[in-house]
């Protein structure tokens, strides 16, 4: 998910009252210079102390909240709030440590936004933010098994009607930035043949360091940051993250949309990656291209697998394609953290989708599958040593690692009964034991180390032939039957256990 866009931003100086105090609040520019200050703070405690940094960030929702009871019309206050609240229900090390579902804190973030776009309903930013809480709250939808999946298309749906609003609004001023900068350069121009100068004739402007300081009160102003190319593509990229998670829906769940939304993906998407996209990476950097690069390729996989999936495209076609797009020069695979779990990710769903294919399709291409999530082991092995020092990235190559495993271990069994994962099917669990156990000792995040372990322990207990739910619940002490058992659920529907066959 991108970045929620900049805030506004006041001088470092704090206002006080002759006792030292922090002033009283009085006016709209002092809320938001409370509440940026806690901001501030949350920021800086966000790495080393999550709980603090909430406190902060909670803090700053207050004030904003208490400003706009006395300032209900100031877009400042409106466009803050909202955009801290999806910060919160959005950011890896923020999300665990609120105090309400998740699916409610997104609620109040898009009822946040939309306050705010009833100030300013043509504000670029507001448009995008409210976009990306839409989009994340399809997500959230789509992983809610009580909810159908239908649930998810109509946030989605919305979230790219306003990511086009956007994106028109920025076309707009792009132009007329760069219509001014022509006018101005062609003024410049004029005078400078008129004068017959071989300087510039504009006179310099008063240096603001000469004006008087007018009290010791600090002086607010909305930080407009221009628009350029990147704000655009910043923009198209988003929409393509939407496209993916409707891609997504689509593969879950064929009968959630329409036959025709496949075809109208294709063509949405065209328009942003073949007409919109070229003409704005001209003077692109690396790393920019890289990031699209990888966007588009995550794109590309998931309208693959949704078109295998639904029967628009055969394996070969799936293949070939998924392959190109991870291909790509500019996406440096070798070189590329991101990209290495992309591809990876990306060969693991396209052996659940043959998988999904049907009893003699999953024989068939067996081979195919094989070599994918061989493929996929391979890229988290080169992930493992350009992760840099981020023990949860390492971690992340380990675990996805024992799943590989553990799927390579499936196709020994019916339908597929392939030969290798036959003949190897004792070490591929061992290996798949082994990889957990190294994601446990490195995962920082408490859940998701006991769920490494009890995926270390099935693997153990399917090698023994011990009961694989008897293994888990001894390897998550506390963690009571319920929680036990849906970690053993996940297991299946990821495919990486089958308790029909294990059991027998």
């Amino acid at each position: 998910m991108s970045k929620p866009k900049a805030f506004l931003k006041h001088s470092k100086a704090k206002k006080r009252s002759e006792q030292g105090e922090l002033q009283i609040l009085e006016t709209a520019d002092d809320y938001l210079a409370a509440g940026v200050d806690h901001e501030e703070a949350a920021g800086k405690w966000r790495a080393g102390d999550a709980v603090k940094s909430m406190r902060f960030f909670s803090k700053a929702i207050d004030v904003y909240d208490q400003g706009l009871r006395k300032f209900p019309n100031s877009l400042d206050l409106a466009y803050n709030k909202a955009r801290v609240l999806l910060e919160i229900a959005t950011h890896p090390v923020l999300v665990r440590q609120l105090n309400a579902p998740l699916l409610e804190v997104l609620q109040q973030a898009l009822e946040a936004h939309r306050y705010a776009l009833s100030l300013d309903q043509d504000n670029p930013d507001t448009l995008f933010n409210t976009a990306q809480v839409l989009t994340a709250i399809a997500e959230a939808y789509a992983k809610d098994a009580d909810r159908p999946d239908q649930d998810a298309l109509q946030p989605l749906e919305e979230a790219l009607e306003l990511q086009d609003r956007c994106l028109a609004l920025q076309e707009l001023r792009l132009e007329q930035s760069l219509q001014e900068q022509r006018e101005a350069a062609a003024q410049l121009e004029t005078e400078t043949a008129e004068s017959g100068a071989s300087e510039s004739t504009a006179h310099p402007a008063q240096d603001s360091d000469a004006s008087p300081a007018t009290g010791t009160e600090d002086q607010w102003f909305a930080i407009v940051e221009p628009v350029t190319k990147d704000t655009l593509i910043d923009t198209i990229l988003a929409e393509l993250g939407t496209l993916t998670t409707l891609c997504s829906i689509l593969s879950s769940s064929p009968a959630a949309a329409p036959t025709s939304t496949l075809g109208w993906i294709e063509e949405f998407s065209s328009k942003l990656v073949q007409t919109k996209l070229p003409i704005l990476l001209q003077d692109a950097e690396t790393e920019k291209l890289q990031e699209i690069a990888l966007v588009k390729a995550n794109f590309s996989s998931g309208l693959l697998e949704a078109g295998y999936r639904l029967g628009a495209i055969d394996s070969s076609t799936y293949k070939r394609e998924r392959d190109e797009a991870f291909r790509v020069p500019d996406l440096d695979l070798e070189r590329n953290y991101a990209g290495l779990l992309a591809n990876a990710n990306s060969l693991i769903a396209f052996n659940s989708a043959l998988a999904d294919g049907g009893a003699s399709i999953a024989a068939s291409e067996a081979s195919q599958r094989w070599n994918a999530l061989s493929a996929a082991i391979a890229n988290m092995a080169k992930a493992s040593k350009i992760s840099g020092p981020v023990p949860d990235d390492i971690a992340e190559t380990h675990f996805i690692r024992g799943n590989c495993s553990l799927l390579q271990h499936r196709l020994s069994h019916p339908p597929a009964f392939y030969q290798p994962a036959i003949a190897n099917a004792a070490q591929l669990l061992k290996n798949a034991d082994v990889f957990y156990r190294n994601a446990s000792k490195l995962y920082q995040d408490d859940e998701q180390k006991v769920i490494s372990h009890v995926r270390a322990a099935v693997s153990q207990a399917l090698q023994t032939g011990s009961d694989i739910l008897s293994a888990a619940a001894a390897n998550a002490p506390g963690k009571g039957t319920e929680w036990t058992t849906g970690q053993i659920e996940d297991m299946v529907e990821e495919g990486l256990i089958s308790l029909a066959f294990e059991s027998s």
